[in-house]
């Protein structure tokens, strides 16, 4: 006996629903957005910036991101701030990133979207 339990399948409908959110994150620039996003909230400038994207198409995706409850915003005065609406989500991206470069695993450390001291890191925007 290996220790594993058996446990039934899940039905077609969460494996479909499964497979999208996969398929979500199949596109590079979302990717990398939840990736910049699990370290601390961004607004669209700033991500623009880290994932080499341009405003609108760093939105768009934001938005597919957004309908999927995968990420979140807020209103911070003029500008709209975006953040990881599900930690299991960020926790997924940075596994398999480290599981691919086990060197970025080194460099991470800390749980995700907090710093050694547990404050959630806030990324700004170097624009207006």
């Amino acid at each position: 006996m290996t220790g594993w339990t058996r446990l039934d399948d899940p039905s077609p409908q969460l494996l479909q629903q499964a497979a999208a959110s996969f398929g979500l994150l199949a596109s590079t620039m979302r990717l990398h957005i939840v990736w910049v996003l699990s370290q601390g909230e961004a607004d669209v400038g700033t991500l623009a910036e880290r994932v080499g994207g341009t405003l609108q198409a760093v939105s768009q995706h934001l938005a597919k991101l957004k309908m999927a409850g995968m990420v979140s915003n807020r209103r911070e005065g003029r500008r709209q701030v975006y953040g990881v609406d599900d930690p299991q989500v960020a926790t997924l991206v940075r596994l398999m990133v480290e599981k691919l470069d086990p060197a970025v695993s080194a460099s991470v450390g800390a749980p995700v979207g907090a710093s050694a001291g547990g404050e959630v890191h806030r990324l700004r925007s170097s624009g207006a």
